[in-house]
């Protein structure tokens, strides 16, 4: 055999074993694999990109449905998208949708919890079986939309409702004012609020319940039948994050036990229209507020 025929006798078994190479690919989840490009038959790698830009929003308020939204999988070795949701930080991810296209770039569920993480990745499939899947897109925690309520003494007495006391509400995001009726804009002053006027365990302000959502005291901490607070002020900070309540001159304003558990109740507000909103316009979760044991009072 010459050695000339022996030279393409080699190349010709080389070329055979990229082929199969290319043409059954072994099975896993590899974002990067071999392929024969269309150009002349060498062999090249092919990628499937991560999807882009993954989104969670919260669907309704007081529930748990969420929407994802994100950017395709940009690549041309792609088959489609798969969504998968893992619960808690130490859970492992289940896939809850697959889509065979690259146009479907939302997904809605309720995974009856908001204690639950999302990532999207790109898959690919061909005609011999084989399949691959891109790396994790950015993970994604719906929001919690919820409140913390403190409660801080800023006066002489503990456990005393006195001038100068606040009422702190701590949002998870930033919050838009506007939402919030009596307690839109920082420094509004001229708040009348009656504690226990009509409820052993409830603070409403101008004669009815606090447009921003009714501030529980409990069945045992409350102040006395009568107590108001005159002129207090509404605060927010640069972020929008706090609320910041300031309670006037205080009449009648009887005692908070120091043991009470205070909590704050933005799916009762009043008018029944009115709905207090983020900063990106979603309702707040009302099965996702935080307990809360501190009273300053």
């Amino acid at each position: 055999m010459s050695r000339l025929r022996a030279r393409h006798l080699v190349m010709a078994m080389i070329a055979t074993a990229f082929l199969v190479v290319a043409t059954n690919p072994m099975r896993g989840t590899s974002a990067v694999f071999s392929t024969r490009t269309t150009n002349g038959g060498t062999i090249a790698n092919g990628v499937v990109n991560t999807p882009t830009s993954l989104q969670v929003s919260i669907n309704t308020s007081g529930g748990t449905g969420i929407t994802l939204l994100w950017t395709a999988t940009p690549t041309r070795w792609a088959t489609g998208e798969r969504v998968y949701r893992r619960l808690g930080l130490g859970g492992a991810f289940l896939k809850v949708a697959e889509f065979a296209n690259l146009t479907t770039t939302t997904f809605s569920e309720d995974p009856g919890t908001s204690d639950v993480y999302y990532v999207v990745r790109g898959y690919y499939t061909n005609a011999n079986g084989g399949h691959w899947e891109s790396r994790d897109s950015n993970l994604v925690k719906p929001p919690v939309h919820a409140a913390a309520l403190d409660l801080v003494n800023k006066g002489l007495l503990a456990g005393k409702p006195e001038l100068g006391d606040q009422i702190v509400l701590t949002f998870s995001e930033r919050m838009d004012p506007s939402s919030f009726g009596t307690c839109s804009t920082g420094g509004n002053s001229g708040m009348d609020l009656t504690l226990n006027a009509t409820s052993p365990n409830t603070v409403v302000a101008n004669g009815g319940n606090l447009t921003i959502g009714t501030i529980d005291l409990g069945a045992t901490g409350y102040f006395t039948i009568g107590g108001t607070a005159l002129n207090s002020t509404c605060s927010w900070n640069t972020a929008e994050t706090v609320l910041t309540i300031t309670l006037g001159a205080v009449l009648n304003g009887g005692l908070v036990l120091a043991a009470h558990t205070a909590t704050y109740r933005p799916d009762i507000p009043t008018p029944a229209t009115l709905t207090v909103r983020s900063f990106l316009q979603q309702d707040l979760d009302t099965t996702a507020q935080p307990t809360v044991i501190k009273v300053l009072f």
